[in-house]
């Protein structure tokens, strides 16, 4: 039987897709690891940052280094948005954002050629899988594309405009992923705005959580703009949905999130994530920060790191802004020195640390839920359902859900199952 080996970069919405192709060639196909000789290397690739473009590079050149017979596919964003990149001169398959479902056709016929349209079809791509065998919490797509546009962002001209997946088929499938998942993390490019002509997000989520079997229901990322009051009405109510919230911010300076094309104020951000928390008050708010935006001056980033101080994030995922061709920050003025930039990355990563530990340290002596993820060295893995990672005291069933008891917050969360659920 002949090999493959996959490499995922970028989102959980790769993640998603590369999980329906991998059932897909697991039907012919024997898996394994990237770094060992295969027959056959899928790359599923990212474009925000310019690192990932690097590192599908690298895949690229990797892969054919150690069999330079192999069929090498490269898949999704990056391959969308520059098809003719000489990074692409060495594949045998090129697929942007459409057509996953026929890539596994398209390799068992051998066929090399390129399927990048370039006009997106504004069809959501009804993509079902059954199970994540490598992972103990699944991933459900309901959403595709992007009409927000902000400056720094390609990926509406990566993934397209707005569509969602019909209501019923969604439910269809979280049903079959509750057969063998405990926990499933709801993602799309712009979660926030799933409506498939029926049902919005609040109706989708109202019915996933009546679910038999499922226990968990996360949202991977979604804009503050999108919280609606039914939505926090029922994360407050029902204990399934997970009681976190990633609501990405990039700048909490008002002059730069206007020149981000960002849709709201720091007051406005800061007054609902208050109002979220009067609801909700153990509710973990994390978010994404974009350092060294265009024109972002000493006084603009103090504004952040002060705000920032004030919003007391659970945690902080920081990025330097990297420069995309094709947007409207590329072309303005007042690009930041690198040296400049990767200061600031280090000063928002020493308030992160602080801002991780206050937020833990309040669970000292309280009970959690942990999705048990890994085993390792007779204690086991997993995160909370406000999305700490937790080290548990003793082998526990991976993909089973513990109340565990917190008795240390330092360098890491350490606890004990003070009561064995499911």
């Amino acid at each position: 039987m002949k090999k493959y080996a996959m490499m995922i970069l970028g989102c959980k919405v790769n993640d998603y897709e590369a999980t329906y192709v991998r059932e897909r060639m697991n039907e012919h196909f024997e898996e394994v690891s990237f770094k060992e000789e295969a027959d056959i290397y899928l790359i599923f690739t990212c474009c925000v940052t310019n690192t990932a473009e690097s590192k599908t590079r690298k895949f690229i050149h990797d892969a054919r280094r150690r069999n330079p017979n192999a069929y090498i596919a490269a898949i999704g964003c990056l391959s969308q948005i520059k098809p003719e990149h000489e990074v692409f001169r060495d594949v045998d398959l090129l697929i942007g954002s459409e057509n996953k479902d026929r890539i596994v056709d398209l390799i068992l016929e051998d066929e090399r050629v390129s399927l990048v349209n370039r006009e997106i079809h504004p069809k959501f791509e009804d993509l079902f899988i059954h199970s994540y065998p490598t992972k103990s919490r699944a991933f459900l797509k309901v959403q595709d594309g992007c009409n927000q546009f902000c400056s720094y962002c390609v990926i509406p001209y990566a993934r397209g405009r707005e569509r969602s997946g019909d209501h019923q088929r969604l439910i269809e499938e979280a049903r079959e992923l509750a057969l063998n998942h405990k926990e499933i993390v709801l993602t799309g490019i712009h979660t926030g705005r799933y409506n498939d002509g029926t049902y919005d997000l609040y109706h989708l989520l109202k019915d996933l959580v009546t679910i038999e079997g499922l226990e968990t229901i996360r949202l991977s990322s979604i804009e503050i703009t999108e919280i609606s009051d039914e939505i926090i009405e029922l994360m407050k109510k029902n204990k399934k949905l997970a009681h976190h919230l990633h609501i990405p911010v990039q700048s909490m300076d008002d002059t730069i999130l206007k020149a981000m094309h960002r849709p709201y104020t720091v007051k406005e951000y800061l007054d609902r994530i208050a109002y979220i928390r009067c609801q909700i008050p153990d509710i973990s708010i994390s978010t994404d920060l974009i350092v060294g935006f265009p024109g972002e001056d000493d006084e603009m980033f103090r504004n952040t790191m002060e705000n920032l101080s004030r919003a007391e994030f659970s945690f902080i995922h920081i990025f330097p802004y990297s420069r995309k061709s094709g947007t409207a920050a590329d072309a303005m003025k007042g690009h930041i020195d690198p040296k400049i930039k990767k200061e600031r990355v280090s000063q928002v990563t020493e308030l992160d640390r602080q801002l991780r530990k206050k937020y833990r340290d309040r669970f000292l002596n309280k009970d959690v839920e942990v999705l048990i993820e890994r085993v390792d060295e007779n204690d086991s893995f997993g995160y909370s359902r406000e999305y700490i990672y937790v080290r548990v005291k003793g082998e526990w069933p991976i993909g089973s859900l513990q109340k565990v008891r917190i008795d240390r917050c330092e360098t890491e969360v350490i606890g004990h199952v003070a009561e064995q659920t499911v």
